[in-house]
C-alpha cells in the first residue's frame, strides 16, 4: 500500500496508480501454474527462502532509487513485476508448506493463528508505515527489506519431512494433471470459481487511498490507520474463529464471509466521514479472516498431498485477479467516481460466487 500512496502522490492520476499496484498480480497470474509444479517437484522450503530473498532485493532497490533521487514512478512497474513472479513461486509453496509443518487436523488452528498474527501486523504495520513516509518513502522500504530478509533467514533453517517423489514426467504434463485434477474433483472447482470472484471485489482497493485523501482530506498518518482498523477486524474475527475452530462448519462461515465483505465494499462507498470509512474497514477485516479459514483451509485439506502444490497455484491464480481491481476500479474512480465502480463490482462478486455456492452442495455442506 505504501507504493500506492507514492504513485497517487506523484501522478494524482487513480487510473496509473491501479496500473502499477496490478503489476504483482499480472505475473502472479501468469506464472502461478509454473509455482505449483515446482512446489510439487522440489524442496519447498528451498523455494520459500530463495524467492524471499529476491522479493528483498526488490524492496531494497526501491528504498535505494529513493535516497538517491533517482525514483521515477515507472520504475515500480518492473519492480512489481519481479516482486510478483517470486510471490508466483512463493505463495502456493508456502500453502503447501503449512500442511508439511503442522498435518492437516491442526490446519484450522494454525490458519486462524496465522491469520491473527498476520493481522497483528496489518494492525501496526500501516500505521508505522504512515510515521516511516512521513520521515522519508525510503524508510519504508528500508524496513520493509528487512523484514522480508529476516523472514528468509527464518524459513532458512525450517526443514520439513516432504520430501518429492519424482514423476517421471516434464513440468507442462504435471501443470495440466493439476488441472485435470482440480476440475474433476468438484468442491476444488467450485472454491476455484468463488476465488475467481475476486476480480470483482478488488475494485474496492484504489478507492481506499482516493477516499483518504479526497474525499477524508487525510494525510499518510490517516492512511495507515484507516489500514489498520482492516487488520483490527481482521484480528478479532480471526481470535473467535481460534476459539471456535472445532466447531466451524467451514462452509457457512464462506457464505457468511461473502455477504459480509459484499456489505461492507457497499458501506464503503457511500461512507460519508470517518467513522463510517472505519467501521466498514473493521468489518472488511472480519470478512477477510471468514474467508482465509475457509477457502485456503478446504482447497489445503481437500487436495491430496502430491497435487496440493498445484491446486494452490491455481487458488491463487484465480484470487489474485483481485489486483486486476486495482486497473478496474482505477479508470472507474477516475472517469465515473467511487461508488458507481464500486457496486457493479459487488453485484458482480456476489454473482459468480454465489452461483459457484448454489450449484455445489459439497460446498455448502463442508466442514
Amino acid at each position: 500500500m505504501a507504493q500506492a500512496w507514492i504513485v497517487l502522490e506523484r501522478t494524482d492520476s487513480p487510473m496509473l496508480m491501479g496500473l502499477v499496484n496490478a503489476m504483482p498480480g499480472i505475473a502472479i497470474i501468469s506464472i502461478s501454474l509454473i509455482g505449483g509444479a515446482l512446489a510439487d517437484r522440489t524442496e519447498r522450503w528451498q523455494l520459500l527462502w530463495r524467492t524471499k530473498l529476491v522479493i528483498t532485493s526488490m524492496a531494497f532497490l526501491t528504498a535505494v532509487l529513493l535516497t538517491t533521487d533517482l525514483f521515477e514512478w515507472w520504475h515500480l512497474i518492473p519492480i512489481s513485476l519481479v516482486t510478483g513472479s517470486m510471490f508466483a513461486l512463493h505463495n502456493p509453496t508456502s500453502q503447501a508448506f503449512a500442511v508439511d509443518v503442522v498435518g492437516q487436523e491442526r490446519l484450522i488452528s494454525a490458519s486462524s493463528l496465522n491469520t491473527g498474527i498476520s493481522m497483528t501486523a496489518t494492525i501496526a504495520g500501516p500505521s508505522v508505515g504512515g510515521i516511516l513516509l512521513l520521515l522519508g518513502q525510503d524508510m519504508a522500504f528500508y524496513v520493509l527489506a528487512g523484514l522480508y530478509g529476516f523472514s528468509a533467514l527464518m524459513i532458512f533453517f525450517v526443514k520439513t519431512r516432504y520430501v518429492p517423489v519424482p514423476s517421471g514426467r516434464n513440468m507442462i504434463s504435471d501443470i495440466k494433471d493439476g488441472l485435470a485434477y482440480s476440475y474433476r474433483t468438484p468442491i476444488i472447482r467450485a472454491l476455484l470459481i468463488i476465488g475467481s470472484s475476486a476480480l470483482f471485489m478488488g475494485t474496492y482497493q484504489p478507492a481506499i487511498p482516493v477516499k483518504v485523501q479526497d474525499e477524508l482530506g487525510l494525510g499518510e498518518f490517516g492512511y495507515g490507520v484507516i489500514l489498520g482498523l482492516n487488520g483490527v477486524g481482521a484480528l478479532i474475527g480471526s481470535a473467535v474463529l481460534f476459539a471456535l475452530s472445532k466447531r466451524i462448519r467451514k462452509g457457512y462461515l464462506l457464505i457468511s464471509a461473502l455477504l459480509l465483505f459484499n456489505a461492507s465494499v457497499g458501506l464503503f462507498a457511500v461512507a460519508p466521514n470517518v467513522i463510517l470509512t472505519g467501521i466498514s474497514m473493521i468489518t472488511l477485516g472480519l470478512a477477510f479472516s471468514g474467508w482465509m479459514i475457509s477457502v485456503p483451509v478446504l482447497l489445503q485439506t481437500t487436495a491430496s498431498e502430491e497435487m496440493r502444490g498445484r491446486v494452490m497455484s491455481l487458488y491463487f491464480m484465480v484470487v489474485l485477479t483481485h489486483q486486476l481491481g486495482w486497473i478496474i476500479g482505477g479508470i472507474g474512480i477516475e472517469t465515473i467516481g467511487t461508488a458507481p465502480t464500486l457496486f457493479p463490482g459487488v453485484v458482480g462478486g456476489l454473482t459468480v460466487a454465489g452461483s459457484a455456492i448454489i450449484l455445489t452442495p459439497a460446498v455448502r455442506k463442508a466442514r
